[in-house]
C-alpha cells in the first residue's frame, strides 16, 4: 500500500478542538470528481479537487452500506447499523408489529456526543430517518437545523414548501416549516452553510453539510445546464450540472473558512453515502463495476478526502480501504475523548493521514442487508449480490465471486475457483461478524416480516417493486 507526499508542511501540533465539517453527497459515483484520474471525463469538481490537493485523497473509501439511510445511522452513531437492525431504508415491513422505524431512540449520535462536549452542533440538508419527531435530527443532537427528513425531494421545493407532505419539507430546529423561497435547495443548503459558519465562528463547531445532490429527481438549474450543453445525453448532463452546483456552494464553504482564517483550525471530510446511481443515467462510477444497490464497487466505494491544513499534509494519494464509521471515529477523537460506552468501531485515521502511521492495522470490513453482502481486507473481496443494470437494461441479475481488489478494482477476475482458502477464511469472517447482529427491525424485502404500510407515495413504489420480483421469478 502507497503513500505520496506530492508537497505540504510537515504535520504541526493539532488544535485541541478543532471545527469540524463533514460534507456528505448523496448518490455521488465514485467517478464523479476531478481528482479521480480515472474517473468520468465529462465532471467538473474544481473546489473537490481543491480539498483533494490541499489534504488526502482516499481511493478505498467505503460507505457503510449501498443505500442512504443506513449507511447514515452508521455514520452517525460510529457502528456497523447492523447491530441495531438498521439493514434497509426505512419501508414498509418491520421484523414484529408496531415496532417502531428509524435509529433507535435509545442510542447517542455524533451530535450528542460533541455536544456533550461544548460544540455547537448543525445539519443542514438532507436527513433520512423515522417520520416521527423524535427521529428528526434536532431531536438527536443537532442544536441547529435545515433540511428535509427523506429520502429525496424536489430541488424546487421551497416555491411550494408550505403545500407538501412533512417529510419532503424544509425545516429548522424548532420542527417549523421555513417559509417558501425561491432558491434551488442545493444553493440553498450552501447558503445556510454560510450562515451556520458565521453565527459559530468564534467557538468550536461541528457541521454535517448533508447534500442530497446528485440523487433524483434529476433537477438541475439552467445556468449550470448552459455549460454543460455538449454532454449529448440529457440524463448524464442534468446529472454533471447538479455535482457542479454542489461542488460551487462548496467553494463557497471554503472561501469563507479562509476568509475567517479558520483553515488551519478545522477539519473538512467529504464522502458519499452510497455508491453511483449508474451510467448512462445520473452519476458515474468509472473505472469500478456496478452501481448503488449492490456490494459491488460500484454500489460502495465512494469518493472520500480528507482536509485539515497545517495539520494532514497536503497532496497525498492514500489508499488503504477505509469506511464510514472510520471516518466517525476520526471525526470524534479529533475534537473530544472518545468514551467506551459509546461502542466505536472505527478506526481514528488520523495517524494514517498525518504519515505517523504508514499503514492501517489488518482488518476485515462488512456490508450486509440480508439480499446482499460483502466483506473484504487489505488485497481480498468476496461479495454476493444482484446487479440490476446489465449491458443497460435492468434486470435482477446474480453477481458473486472473490476478487484481488488491490490489484482488481473493476472486478473483473473471479478468483474463487483458484483460491479456495481466501475464500473461505473471507466468508468465516463474515459469518463471524454476522453472528453479533440484530435482525432487520424494517425495511423493503418481503423477508423482513409483516407489511405495515408506510406512506402513499412509497407504498406505490413498494407494489411495483413486488411486481417487477414477480415478473422476474416466472
Amino acid at each position: 500500500m502507497g503513500v505520496g507526499f506530492a508537497c505540504g508542511l510537515a504535520a504541526q501540533e493539532p488544535v485541541s478542538q478543532p471545527n469540524i465539517i463533514f460534507i456528505l453527497a448523496d448518490d455521488l459515483g465514485y467517478g464523479d470528481v476531478g481528482y479521480n484520474p480515472r474517473g468520468e471525463p465529462d465532471i467538473v469538481t474544481p473546489n473537490l479537487d481543491r480539498i483533494a490537493a490541499n489534504g488526502a485523497a482516499l481511493t478505498a473509501g467505503y460507505a457503510m452500506n449501498m443505500v442512504c439511510g443506513p449507511s447514515r445511522a452508521a455514520l452517525a452513531t460510529g457502528r456497523y447499523q447492523q447491530r441495531f437492525g438498521y439493514h434497509d431504508n426505512v419501508g414498509p415491513r418491520v421484523r414484529e408489529s408496531g415496532m417502531p422505524r428509524g435509529l433507535p431512540l435509545e442510542m447517542d449520535t455524533i451530535a450528542d456526543y460533541f455536544s456533550d462536549a461544548g460544540y455547537s452542533t448543525g445539519l443542514i440538508g438532507k436527513y433520512h430517518d423515522g417520520d416521527d419527531a423524535d427521529y428528526w435530527p434536532y431531536n438527536r443532537g443537532f442544536q441547529t437545523f435545515y433540511g428535509f427528513n427523506d429520502g429525496a425531494v424536489d430541488y424546487w421545493v421551497g416555491n411550494k414548501n408550505d403545500q407538501v407532505e412533512s417529510w419532503y419539507a424544509i425545516h429548522r430546529e424548532d420542527g417549523k416549516r421555513v417559509p417558501n423561497f425561491d432558491e434551488y435547495l442545493t444553493d440553498a443548503f450552501g447558503q445556510e452553510s454560510l450562515r451556520f459558519i458565521e453565527a459559530n465562528k468564534d467557538e468550536p463547531f461541528f457541521l454535517m453539510l448533508s447534500y442530497n445532490a446528485p440523487h433524483d429527481p434529476m433537477m438541475a438549474t439552467e445556468e449550470d445546464l448552459a455549460k454543460f450543453a455538449h454532454i449529448e445525453n440529457e440524463d448524464r448532463r442534468i446529472a454533471v450540472a447538479m455535482i457542479y452546483n454542489m461542488d460551487k456552494n462548496i467553494g463557497l464553504l471554503l472561501d469563507k473558512l479562509e476568509a475567517e482564517e479558520l483553515m488551519e483550525e478545522t477539519l473538512i471530510i467529504f464522502t458519499s453515502d452510497n455508491g453511483g446511481a449508474g451510467a448512462p443515467k445520473y452519476s458515474g462510477n468509472a473505472p469500478l463495476f456496478g452501481h448503488k444497490g449492490t456490494t459491488t464497487e460500484g454500489g460502495i466505494r465512494v469518493p472520500t478526502i480528507v482536509q485539515w491544513s497545517g495539520t494532514i499534509p497536503a497532496g497525498q494519494v492514500l489508499d488503504e480501504p477505509v469506511n464510514g464509521i472510520d471516518l466517525t471515529a476520526t471525526m470524534l477523537h479529533a475534537g473530544t475523548e472518545p468514551k467506551a460506552e459509546w461502542q466505536l468501531e472505527g478506526v481514528d485515521l488520523m495517524p494514517y493521514l498525518t504519515g505517523e502511521q504508514k499503514q492501517l492495522e489488518d482488518r476485515y470490513l462488512f456490508w450486509d442487508n440480508i439480499s446482499h453482502y460483502a466483506v473484504r481486507d487489505r488485497d481480498w473481496k468476496y461479495l454476493d449480490t444482484r446487479v440490476r443494470l446489465v449491458q443497460g437494461e435492468r434486470k435482477a441479475t446474480p453477481f458473486s465471486g472473490l476478487f484481488r481488489i488491490s490489484d482488481d478494482i473493476s472486478e473483473q477476475n473471479d478468483l474463487s475457483k483458484e483460491h479456495p482458502e481466501e475464500l473461505a477464511r473471507l466468508k468465516a469472517a463474515f459469518e463471524a461478524w454476522r453472528a453479533d447482529n440484530e435482525a432487520p427491525r424494517f425495511g423493503w424485502g418481503t423477508h423482513i416480516g409483516p407489511f405495515e404500510g408506510y406512506r402513499p407515495k412509497h407504498e406505490e413504489i413498494y407494489q411495483k417493486m413486488l411486481e417487477r420480483e414477480a415478473n422476474r421469478k416466472k
